[in-house]
């Protein structure tokens, strides 16, 4: 897989895949989007209540306007809310729009003081030694703001108890939305944590399943590291996406839509000013997101170099040090890790760049409205409230896009994961099991290869037109040189791989006919290098078959593996550690011999299975072989020629093809291939 180099940006049919895995939770999805529509709602609110209450009951006051017919005719639509006596109408001063209060303003119509409406006229009579020019109508009493200051604030707070108590009427409010934002909040995080969670078990599980389908070739041809990286690091990076990317950009979308709605209904002026921004703003998105995602791409780039360096120079670090080729590495990684940290560098500048320029445009935004919404204030077009309102919204408008950048970054490593996740899952290096298999009636243990031929890479056959039978119960082993193809003879046989040539037949059917589960369950499998599974030693004998405890030991026994089991101290639960190190060599063997009785197969293959065992446990090891021989058919790899002489049939082979085959003596009496390694241990012995 060639996807260090990948990274095509945002791509829809990426988002497609993702929303197949998301689906089956499309009804908590909704519920999630409901509640963010609510919480945007209540923050979106939150400044128009502020603005309520400054306006309304902090700075409540009246315009006073001259009495003629213009006066009249453009406040009787506020005839609910006007006052009027013999040459006077009061009016609030925030229900004028602009326009009204400019004419009004130009001929000289308005007052230029402004009024505090009292309807309490007992609290006017504590009033009368301030001496203030109060003005009585039928429906209140009105009070010049600029003579309030002669007010103690005892006696203010009294005059204006109904404003107070509807400042903490709202006051509450404000502070029970807070509340219920929190709570919406909650939820909204738990429903997207667990939703995202279970995305992300799907997603692994599914990639999982999907590897555990994929042929022994595909295996060999990826690092294992690299594989787990996908099902760790790359489903964590779309874990991130779900959770900080798409609740949050859906969250900061509604908050833009709704502010730029309300800042136009507030103030239609003031709200020019984020309107001529906001074109500013998308052009410097647009180019931030493409010079940060070529960056990305070079750093991804660069990264790649560096692990493939660091894997090479690691697994190779014997001949690096034999060779003396440490001044020649650190100076290769001193090249790779200088691009790298150049790459680094190039990325960091245009995010340090971007931040700042969103800094500057909001102060300036932020200063161009305190300057023009406080003359407007000043001059009466806009109220006190407003400003402060769109000060909020300011504030808040450009939150999201400080946080665009992070949110991009997370989203391109994210985009990045989905691609290398979903070229995993294009992978189809299978071997698939037929629609109708066909199996013996009952399995007797006929092992037939007929003309059977095999490549890795075209033109270069390392298994040759080779044919051999094993009868049932008869044993059989193949010698021969490193690569002469005996363990590729294995692989063809359970399938791992398929010939290129010829067929495998069991019981005469063609393992290519037979279901893959049913096939591989005739063989038991002993490999030279056992691999040990985390857990104790009973889950390594039965690998979670069902097998009794009792049937388990008497494998063991059996296979004389229980003499040192049951010295241990937990003796069967005892604890396995990883690669079973803390199990000799011999033992892990033994066990491995346990585990393949435990199937009880029919067919039984052992792999090398003898070249690293210590002199110590060699005659437990001969014994044991003998037994699990013993009424099924065999088949041995070895390169001790003294531990397969008693095999029914030797098969000797060299690139490729069966050279020679007879029994021990009759190898021997032909005095060729075999014998030259036989006459080649015996002396080396």
């Amino acid at each position: 897989m060639k996807e260090e180099k990948l990274y095509s940006g945002l791509d829809k049919k990426i988002f497609s895949k993702l929303w197949q895995y998301g689906k089956p939770y499309g009804g908590k999805i909704l519920i999630i989007f409901i509640l963010i529509l609510a919480i945007s709602g209540i923050q979106i609110v939150l400044p128009l209540i502020t603005k309520n209450v400054v306006d309304n009951y902090i700075e409540r006051s009246y315009l006073r306007l001259i009495l003629n017919d213009k006066t009249v005719e453009i406040t009787d639509k506020y005839k609910a809310y006007r006052v009027r006596t013999d040459n006077i109408i009061f009016l609030p001063s925030n229900l004028l729009s602009k326009d009204e209060y400019l004419g009004l303003q130009k001929d000289s119509l308005i007052l230029p003081k402004k009024y505090l409406m009292i309807k309490d006229e007992g609290g006017l009579d504590k009033l009368k030694q301030y001496q203030l020019s109060i003005i009585k109508t039928d429906k209140g009493s009105f009070i010049p703001y600029s003579e309030m200051q002669k007010i103690p604030s005892d006696n203010l707070k009294n005059l204006r108890h109904d404003d107070l108590k509807m400042v903490k009427l709202f006051a509450l409010l404000y502070v029970g939305l807070l509340l219920v934002s929190f709570i919406f909040n909650y939820f909204q995080v738990v429903m997207m944590a667990v939703v995202s969670e279970r995305v992300m078990y799907d997603l692994r599980s599914n990639l999982v399943r999907h590897l555990m389908s994929l042929s022994l070739n595909f295996f060999n041809n990826n690092p294992i590291g690299r594989l787990v990286t996908r099902l760790t690091n790359d489903v964590d990076a779309l874990r991130e996406m779900f959770t900080d990317v798409f609740v949050y950009s859906a969250k900061d979308l509604i908050m833009i839509i709704g502010i730029l709605i309300i800042i136009f209904r507030l103030s239609t002026h003031l709200s020019l000013i984020i309107f001529i921004l906001v074109p500013v703003i998308v052009i410097m998105l647009y180019f931030f997101q493409r010079y940060a995602r070529e960056a990305y791409g070079k750093v991804r780039i660069a990264l790649a170099k560096v692990n493939s360096f660091l894997s090479e120079a690691i697994s190779g670090i014997l001949l690096i040090q034999t060779f003396n080729q440490e001044g020649r590495s650190e100076d290769e990684f001193n090249q790779i890790g200088t691009n790298y940290y150049n790459a680094n560098m190039h990325q960091l500048l245009i995010f340090s760049i971007f931040r700042p320029l969103i800094d500057v445009l909001s102060y300036f935004t932020l200063g161009t409205v305190i300057y023009f919404g406080g003359k407007g204030v000043l001059g009466g077009e806009i109220s006190l409230g407003v400003l402060i309102a769109f000060i909020s919204y300011i504030h808040m408008f450009f939150r999201p896009i400080f946080d665009f950048s992070e949110r991009y970054n997370i989203l391109q490593s994210a985009m990045a994961s989905s691609e290398r996740i979903f070229l995993l899952f294009e992978e189809n290096d299978k071997i698939h099991s037929p629609r109708g298999p066909k199996h013996p009636a009952k399995i007797e243990g006929r092992v037939e290869f007929r003309n059977v031929s095999f490549e890795y890479k075209k033109d270069e056959k390392v298994i040759n037109n080779v044919s051999f039978v094993v009868e049932p119960n008869e044993s059989v082993a193949f010698v021969g040189a490193t690569g002469a193809g005996k363990t590729t003879l294995i692989n063809l046989l359970l399938r791992f791989y398929e010939p290129t040539g010829g067929e495998i037949l069991i019981d005469g059917i063609n393992i290519k006919e037979m279901d893959l589960k049913v096939l591989r369950n005739y063989f038991g499998l002993v490999l030279q290098d056992v691999f040990m599974f985390a857990g104790d030693i009973k889950y390594n004998i039965i690998l979670n078959n069902e097998v009794e405890d009792n049937r388990m030991i008497e494998y063991a026994k059996y296979v004389n593996a229980h003499n040192f089991i049951r010295k241990l101290k937990k003796k069967y639960e005892n604890v396995v550690s990883e690669g079973g190190s803390n199990l000799s060599t011999g033992q892990r063997q033994l066990i491995a011999f346990a585990r393949a009785l435990a199937k009880e197969p029919r067919i039984l293959i052992l792999d090398e299975a003898t070249s690293s065992i210590d002199s110590e446990t060699e005659y437990l090891i001969q014994d044991a072989i003998k037994k699990i021989m013993k009424d099924r058919s065999s088949i041995a790899i070895a390169h001790r020629l003294s531990t397969i002489q008693d095999v029914n049939k030797i098969y000797v082979m060299s690139k490729g093809k069966i050279i020679e085959s007879g029994t021990h003596s009759q190898l021997l009496a032909q005095k060729g291939y075999y014998f030259e390694l036989y006459k080649f241990q015996y002396l080396k012995t």
